[in-house]
Order: structure tokens, then sequence, then C-alpha cells
């Protein structure tokens, strides 16, 4: 009962509304969640798969993203700690495979229900269902927001938009990001970006060092992002 209790309290403060699943209809059975840790690096699935299991992230990060033909990556989405992912969630519904992929981007500690225990907690709790759906909503409107990024907005816009979204997590300090990973971010190539990013250092909105972004003027970053 204690590591029900303490994952109340993490999930209380993290998700509300997750937490408060522990006190209705479906509390016998969130007790059978496990706890799991999952290091860096690790993939969660690959597309083609089936998801057999249902997660919320704890602590940590994972970032999941699709693949082209030609080997480029676009980042759909981040599930950040209180979330879920909800392709994960589609495959368990409907039986589907997986059409993206997911890493762990640190080290992950994650609450999870079989596909059994899930079933049962759909049927058992409207309280459930609701929370599904709205974050199922949610994720829906970030993903169409993201689309409509890609087609209808300049990569120099893009990429100024996220370097400035990272600054402004990292208080304006360096970034330790490559030219590889933010190709990655926004799919296109290394080679692009670079071109951008030398673009953007020849502006004196940032300097370039191996391995390292840093900040110069963040008002001539913001110019570039308008």
């Amino acid at each position: 009962m204690k590591a029900v209790t303490d994952i109340s309290e993490q999930l209380q403060l993290q998700c509300p509304e997750l937490a408060v699943l522990l006190n209705s209809d479906a509390c016998d059975i969130f007790k059978s969640a496990k706890r799991s840790r999952t290091p860096a690096g690790k993939r969660l699935f690959r597309e083609s798969d089936r998801c057999k299991s249902f997660m919320w992230l704890l602590s940590g990060s994972v970032r999941v993203f699709i693949n082209s033909p030609g080997g480029r990556e676009i980042t759909l989405y981040r599930i950040d700690p209180g979330e879920l992912c909800v392709l994960s969630l589609q495959s368990m519904l409907s039986g589907d495979v997986i059409p993206a992929e997911a890493v762990a981007e640190s080290d992950i500690v994650s609450l999870t229900l079989s596909q059994s225990d899930f079933d049962k907690a759909i049927d058992a709790s409207s309280l459930f269902r609701r929370y599904l759906l709205k974050f199922l909503s949610q994720r829906i409107g970030d993903i169409v927001q993201l689309v409509s990024e890609v087609a209808f907005q300049r990569l120099e816009f893009r990429l100024s938009c996220i370097l400035g979204q990272l600054f402004e997590r990292s208080n304006g300090r360096p970034l330790s990001i490559t030219h590889a990973q933010l190709a990655r971010e926004l799919g296109t190539t290394r080679e692009v970006i670079s071109r951008i990013l030398k673009e953007l250092e020849y502006q004196d909105c940032i300097e370039l060092s191996r391995g390292e972004i840093s900040l110069v003027s963040r008002e001539s970053l913001e110019w570039f992002s308008r």
C-alpha cells in the first residue's frame, strides 16, 4: 500500500486529474500499476510495434518521432512528467500498430498498466475515459499545429522559434546541441540547418562553436521568428 500512496502523491503534484482516479471506481485496478525505470537512449517502441501496456510518465522526457524513407526524422511531440503517449493509446484501443518511434531522452520513471487492467479501468471509470479523451484531443491539436508549421512556415522561422524556446528554457545560457539534432527536430538535413545557423550567426543573433550555440542578441533572433 505504501507504494500506491507514493504514486498517488506524485501524481497529485504532476497531474491532479489522474490522481483523482485512485479514489474512483477504478481504484483497485490502479493498485496493480507497476513503476519502472528506463535509461536514457532506450527505444520504448518502434514503427509497426503494437503497444502492450499503458504508460504514464512520472519523471524524465520521451521524444516521439517519425522517419522518412530517406532517413530524415521529425519530432511529433514530447512526453513530459504527468503525460501519456497518445499513439500508444491509439494502438491499445484499436489494436493497430504504432506509426512512430519513441526514445527516452533522459532516464525516466514511468507507471504502467497491462492491457487487461487498462481495459478494466476504461470499463470501470468514467473519470478515466474523460481523462483519456481530453488528453487525446489536446495532443491532436498539437499535431495539427505541427502540420501547419511544416506546410506553411519557412524553415528559417521554425528554427529561430525553436532556438528562442531553448534559450528561454536555459535562461540564455549556451545550448549543448548539434546541427544534426536540430535537423532531426525539424525534419530536414544537417546541411540545411548549418546553412541557416551560419546566416543567423552572420546577423549577430547567435555564435556557433563545436556542439554548442550561444545567444548573442535575443532581439535579433526574435526578428527572424516574426
